[in-house]
């Protein structure tokens, strides 16, 4: 399924095949001398957000440069972060497309250029090319060291669940420019690597460290911050800062969900179907689905779940490979295509959450051994993750390994929070009777 700006590029693309290059290039498309890449970047947006000003805006200095000179590199430099912004506040990644298409233009228009390569790099990072990512970060690394250079090779290294490596860019980040994009990647690693309280501690500097004039970045860390807080019990600030998120930028899909989520670990699974179905309306990718699909189950409407459900399984493997997996192996789903997603993603993404859905999708299909295997790998970096913890529990209990099995269960349950409501369901089913372990659920 293409998104609204897909559909844009590709007319621009069809209108530039059938017509003369003179004809083809509208007044607020460049002129007539103007390569397709040149036209699709200077397609003017329709909406009137503070990032399609930014994006016309630079446009208008891009066609400027290129009419009476000097063709500034600035320009489309700029162009080309107004449309990660824009990428980054719709969760369209259309934008991203056309972010790689400035930097096309810059390099033929240019040449090499950091500038084009910075850009270039946080497009494959966003579109899940993490290897290109973190070579492209190496050569800024090596070329100029700067900050935004650091970050990328931090983010690009994570992903791979590379951590320590990861650890040590964002390091050098924080020395060079200490503020939210620090911060908020500290905290990442803080929690990836067993420390929830610094997580925590780090989320907070970056929201503090946040301004309303960039509010995307601020309403991502708060509904980030709203995840760390449900992992650490914090039910009720996981949903006010939730909502502080969406006070930032109204209908933003990841503080929509952070809401519903909260609201779930608050017992009001019924009340959060409305923001959840809002962010599934806006994102509708795998993640929002499934969290849509249990609340309404557990809010008694089981016809609408299984719509939303029908629909995650119909696009979720080219949405989110991953998170499909995950989803076939808890419903009891198609185990050997769960195996085969998660394999393809671990050849890219090697990171905590994607061995674990390696183990999870053999467990579904009964390799217990090889999901222990790929289970340890998920643990071995001690992050605090109640379904990394639930899922090791079920692997443990279907191996005989009861006590091993019981003190995973009992971990599950010190972080709750951040589980569905069916997976709650499971979890509370394997606690038994305990009432200290059963209290938490």
């Amino acid at each position: 399924m293409l998104s609204p700006i897909q559909r844009r590029i590709l007319l621009v693309v069809g209108c530039a095949a059938a017509l003369s290059p003179v004809r083809a290039a509208p007044a607020a498309s460049g002129g007539a001398g103007a390569t397709l890449d040149e036209r699709i970047i200077l397609v003017q947006p329709s909406g009137d957000e503070r990032e399609d000003r930014a994006i016309i805006l630079w446009q208008k200095r891009v066609r400027a440069g290129q009419e009476k000179g000097p063709d500034n590199v600035g320009n489309y430099e700029r162009l080309g972060w107004a449309y990660i912004s824009k990428a980054r506040r719709t969760l369209d990644a259309g934008y991203y497309k056309l972010a790689e298409k400035t930097a096309d233009v810059m390099d033929a228009r240019f040449g090499a250029t950091d500038e084009a390569l910075l850009l270039r790099g946080h497009v494959y990072h966003n579109l899940h090319r993490f290897q290109e990512a973190e070579a492209v970060a190496r050569k800024l690394v090596a070329s100029r060291g700067m900050a935004f250079d650091f970050a990328l090779l931090s983010d690009a290294l994570m992903e791979q669940g590379k951590l320590a490596e990861s650890v040590a860019a964002c390091q050098r980040m924080m020395a060079l420019k200490p503020g939210l994009e620090a911060y908020s990647r500290a905290a990442n690693l803080r929690w990836l690597t067993g420390d929830l309280p610094g997580a925590i501690q780090a989320m907070e500097a970056a929201v503090r460290a946040g301004s309303p004039l960039d509010a995307t970045d601020t309403a991502w860390t708060l509904s980030r911050l709203s995840l760390f807080y449900l992992q650490a019990g914090r039910d009720q600030d996981a949903l006010r800062v939730a909502e502080s998120a969406s006070g930032y930028l109204s209908d933003y899909p990841p503080a929509l969900l952070a809401r519903g989520r909260a609201l779930v670990a608050l017992g009001h699974p019924d009340q959060a179907v409305d923001p959840l179905e809002r962010a599934e309306r806006l994102n509708p990718l795998p993640e929002y689905q499934w969290w849509l699909a249990d609340a309404l189950r557990a809010g008694g409407n089981p016809d609408r779940a299984a719509k939303v459900e029908a629909e995650l399984e119909r696009r979720g493997e080219a949405s989110d490979p991953r998170t499909f997996s995950l989803f076939l192996a808890t419903r009891g789903g198609n185990s050997a295509e769960a195996v085969r997603l998660a394999r393809a993603e671990l050849a890219n993404r090697a990171d905590v959450f994607t061995q674990d859905a390696l183990a999870w999708a053999l467990a579904s299909g009964g390799d217990y051994a090889g999901a222990d295997a790929a289970m340890r790998g998920a643990l071995a970096a001690k992050t605090k993750d109640a379904r990394l913890f639930l899922h090791a529990g079920e692997i443990a209990m279907h191996r005989g390994e009861p006590d091993s099995a019981k003190a995973y269960f009992g971990e599950a349950a010190k972080y709750v929070g951040t589980l569905t409501p069916s997976e709650r369901t499971l979890l509370a089913q394997r606690l038994g009777p305990d009432p200290a372990a059963a209290k938490a659920i």
